[in-house]
């Protein structure tokens, strides 16, 4: 049996969530008889993750407070494991060795792992693009280990064929680079903590060259944005200053309104693998040391524009974002460019196969414990 511990909130966003629901989704398709069950701290995402179909299980814990969590999620795990193997897949930066060696003494473990630090699991996925230069940092001791010749994790998963894509982004991309820009999106990711959709929107309300085009700003408002009524307020349904505003919450269908986007600005999190996937030309930005390697990667790799951090030095990162979409909407060579680079980065089989190497896992498969 598969479970999963993560958590999503106005705080850390949805990115955990949301891509643990991918690798569930892809678990439950290899034994829908069995699908995989959620643990999470406390009940902030739960009717999401269960409008998804699977049950979860409220801690009624402290996420921050993952030490504290284990006498309860071992007294979970322990009334709710059947004759089979179980498996943790754990989703969270506020976990450490020690919590993950306590998991260990009763629990086979698997984690998602961002920024290059090595833990005593069974399994470890870093799915980002800068993943595979990490592989020295996980091959060596743990801190902390228990014995001088203990290594871990004992499996690592690395680079972008471990992305798990949701559902919807594992199809074959229908999008096509248009003659011209009319459509552009700005999405930060399940929250905005520093309200960067609106200095991106009015960065380009006031750009005259964007203004004569006539284009249409989609902005994302996601489920645990605190500004959400303030982004609203601001820009009433049909606003405009030489280009329309819209306002998108709540959007089930991500796939379908970046297919009728002709650039996107992204925070680094798990959306610039959705819209690679698709070709969408991407601008790319961040808030936060985790997301910094990504964006740095596409920067390096493809001819993507990486803003910088909104968090250091916002009016900066929103001027480079005006110039960045000045720059698709007068070249399309340029979109067509970065349409292409983009499909080369991603195949959309990832949550598929992390899902096939948690259930061997599960399954006390030696492939998964050497």
């Amino acid at each position: 049996m598969i479970y999963i511990r993560a958590d999503g909130n106005t705080e850390i966003g949805m990115g955990h969530v949301m891509r643990c629901l991918a690798v569930a989704e892809a678990a439950a398709d290899l034994d829908s008889a069995h699908p995989p069950v959620f643990i999470t701290a406390d009940a902030g995402c739960r009717a999401m993750i269960e409008d998804r179909g699977f049950r979860v299980i409220v801690l009624e814990t402290d996420y921050k407070d993952m030490m504290g969590e284990l006498p309860r999620i071992r007294k979970v795990l322990q009334a709710e494991q059947d004759t089979g193997g179980t498996v943790l897949l754990v989703d969270s930066y506020q976990a450490g060795c020690a919590y993950y060696r306590a998991l260990r003494d009763f629990v086979r473990v698997a984690c998602f792992e961002d920024m290059g630090e090595a833990y005593p699991v069974d399994l470890l996925i870093n799915y980002n693009i800068y993943a595979p230069g990490l592989a020295e940092n996980y091959g060596g001791a743990c801190p902390g280990s228990r014995t001088s010749g203990e290594r871990y994790p004992a499996k690592a998963l690395l680079g972008v064929r471990y992305m798990p894509l949701r559902k919807a982004f594992q199809k074959p991309a229908e999008y096509a680079v248009r003659d011209k820009v009319t459509d552009v999106m700005i999405t930060t990711g399940g929250s905005d903590p520093y309200f960067a959709t609106a200095a991106f929107a009015e960065a380009l309300r006031g750009d005259d060259a964007l203004a004569g085009l006539g284009i249409r700003l989609h902005l994302v408002s996601g489920p645990f944005n605190r500004f959400a009524d303030e982004l609203k307020r601001r820009y009433p349904a049909g606003s405009d200053g030489g280009m329309s505003i819209l306002v998108h919450e709540n959007v089930r269908d991500m796939c379908s309104l970046l297919l009728q986007c002709d650039v996107v600005i992204s925070a680094t999190g798990s959306t610039i693998y959705e819209v690679s996937s698709l070709g969408v030309p991407m601008i790319v930005f961040y808030f936060a040391e985790n997301q910094r390697q990504g964006a740095q990667a596409l920067e390096r790799l493809t001819d993507i524009v990486n803003a910088g951090c909104f968090a250091e030095d916002g009016a900066a990162v929103a001027e480079r974002v005006r110039a960045a979409v000045d720059r698709c909407a007068a070249d399309r060579s340029y979109r067509e460019l970065l349409c292409r680079q983009e499909r080369e980065l991603i195949d959309g089989k990832g949550a598929r196969r992390v899902a096939g190497h948690l259930w061997k896992l599960a399954e006390g498969s030696a492939e998964c414990q050497k």
